[in-house]
């Protein structure tokens, strides 16, 4: 049978963990924020057709898409500010280059969204 090296981990890994694991849950909360942003524009955009001016409707979906590439440029952000300080210590956490690759492509999936929203609006 196979005994543990120490079966009581430290109280200050445990305190890391605790820190990776909640950074991780903020950058989670700030893409979530950011994807319901953006689903909010595409809706308004695609939804409310009907029953706005078609300029008011273009300011509200653009502001809703706005809001979410602000949402995943804050997620990187502050992912990145805390994962810096910690880089030094053993500590298991999502790749920065992860981290990254996640919030540009929701960007540009952003930026996607609301150029076929003026592309359709125009047409």
């Amino acid at each position: 049978m196979q005994t543990l090296k120490n079966p009581h981990p430290d109280d200050n890994a445990l305190a890391l963990d605790r820190t990776v694991l909640a950074n991780e849950r903020t950058f989670q909360a700030w893409i979530r924020t950011g994807l319901s942003a953006l689903a909010a524009g595409l809706g308004i955009a695609k939804f409310l057709q009907d029953t706005m001016p078609q300029l008011m409707l273009l300011a509200l979906a653009t502001a809703m898409i706005l809001l979410s590439i602000l949402a995943f440029l804050q997620a990187s952000w502050r992912y990145t500010h805390l994962h810096i300080r910690m880089i030094n210590l053993e500590v298991d956490a999502t790749p920065m280059w992860m981290v990254r690759a996640i919030s540009f492509s929701l960007v540009g999936c952003s930026l996607l969204a609301l150029s076929s929203i003026f592309f359709l609006a125009s047409h």
